[in-house]
């Protein structure tokens, strides 16, 4: 996020924030309005009448957007043309690594990913063979490996959900983010201490600035950090600023504001 874009973000909410805090100024009973606020049972009725029906409606949603993000993601891969048999460089590479599961697509593109929800599958592209050495497909697919023994497939698409969800609350978009990046390089570092980095640092060159499919997990992403890692370099430190934090506090505020409004009615239509 663009630090104007983060900026205008933040004095929307902040007047917004403002704004709900304004009803304090007309309190006929400003002293017995501030009293209830510091009352544990006003906190209790809130939690239970507001909060919960909050996170409730928010739980189905996240559950209805990760699933449509996994049965979309499948469909996709089962439109993909597969070929017939295996060639013997991919086969000799999973048998020098142990691993099994993986398919051979018929794509021009150099790729490699994962997908799959509750059973995650490698797919491997046949350019992508042609185009790598021995070390190197060993690398790819130790990096998929792991992102196979992960369910990895299944969590990123739950945290992509959630930064949907939780969409005014910029922080956990960020989470999410940095989520993925940790996972690229845990799976880099799977490769890096049974190959080495020269076969890794190939292996992204090669394919690290191809485009997989959307909502796959693919050898790419993360470049910057990825090479850093490889390179054997300190990874600067990603910590959320000030901003974001404030932005995501009075963006859950408001949210919970809004509930208080939408909840009450909901409950004198049903």
């Amino acid at each position: 996020m663009s630090e104007r874009r983060q900026a205008a973000i933040l004095a929307g909410l902040s007047v917004g924030t403002l704004t709900c805090f304004g009803w304090l100024l007309f309190c006929p009973h400003r002293s017995d309005c501030l009293h209830a606020l510091t009352r544990l049972d006003t906190w209790l009725s809130a939690g239970t009448n507001i909060a919960l029906p909050l996170a409730a409606a928010s739980l189905l949603v996240w559950l209805t957007l990760m699933t449509w993000r996994l049965l979309r993601v499948g469909l996709m891969v089962r439109a993909v043309p597969r070929s017939r048999s295996l060639p013997s460089e991919l086969v000799a590479a999973m048998s020098r690594k142990g691993i099994r599961d993986v398919e051979f697509i018929a794509v021009d593109a150099a790729t490699a990913f994962c997908a799959g929800a509750l059973r995650p599958r490698i797919f491997v592209s046949e350019t992508l063979v042609s185009r790598l050495g021995p070390n190197e497909l060993d690398a790819v697919l130790l990096h998929e490996g792991e992102h196979v023994r992960t369910f990895e497939p299944l969590v990123r698409a739950a945290h992509e959900a959630a930064a949907e969800v939780f969409f005014y609350m910029p922080l956990v978009r960020w989470w999410s983010r940095r989520r993925l990046e940790d996972s690229e390089l845990r799976a880099d570092r799977v490769a890096l201490e049974r190959l080495g980095p020269k076969p890794v640092a190939a292996a992204l060159w090669a394919l690290g600035r191809n485009e997989a499919m959307r909502g796959a997990a693919a050898f790419g992403g993360a470049a910057e950090l990825r090479v850093a890692q490889v390179l054997g370099d300190p990874l600067p430190r990603r910590t959320p600023g000030l901003a974001l934090l404030a932005t995501s506090g009075m963006g859950a505020y408001l949210a919970f504001q809004v509930a208080s409004c939408l909840v009450p009615a909901a409950r004198l239509l049903i």
